[in-house]
């Protein structure tokens, strides 16, 4: 039995290269958004966001040097500005680019010393009643 759990434990591991964490949408996604800064205008202008942003955190047995590191799609709770409510769910996408010690690109993730991530698209999605969050407390 305990054979039989390690080895499903070793099968199963390198699936779980990627997890979920947070980072604060002023500091970490506001900079990827002002790549476009006329796009990035219209959202500021239209929507106001919460500062904790959902992201994925790259795991250690993807990239040891960038072990904990978070990366897009980042998920943050929005509303139209003026609204009490937050309404939906706004995902950021982004092209994660891996670089190595000589700051190439390399798609071998082991290698990978350092990234870049450019902005790419976004998705708008409405909440459903059950789903939104707690007002935010200042």
């Amino acid at each position: 039995m305990k054979r039989k759990f390690s080895l499903l434990l070793l099968l199963v591991i390198p699936l779980i290269g990627y997890a979920g964490g947070t980072v604060s949408f002023e500091k970490d996604v506001k900079p990827i958004l002002m790549q476009r800064p006329a796009f990035a205008k219209v959202l500021l202008d239209t929507f106001e966001f919460r500062n904790t942003v959902q992201a994925e955190t790259v795991g250690r047995e993807v990239s040891p040097a960038l072990a904990l590191t978070r990366i897009g799609p980042y998920r943050v709770f929005a509303k139209k500005k003026g609204e009490a409510e937050y309404s939906m769910v706004i995902q950021i996408n982004t092209t994660t680019h891996f670089l190595d010690r000589s700051g190439k690109e390399t798609k071998v993730l082991a290698k990978a010393v350092s990234l870049r991530e450019d902005f790419d698209s976004i998705e708008i999605d409405p909440l459903p009643e059950t789903a939104k969050p707690a007002p935010a407390t200042p």
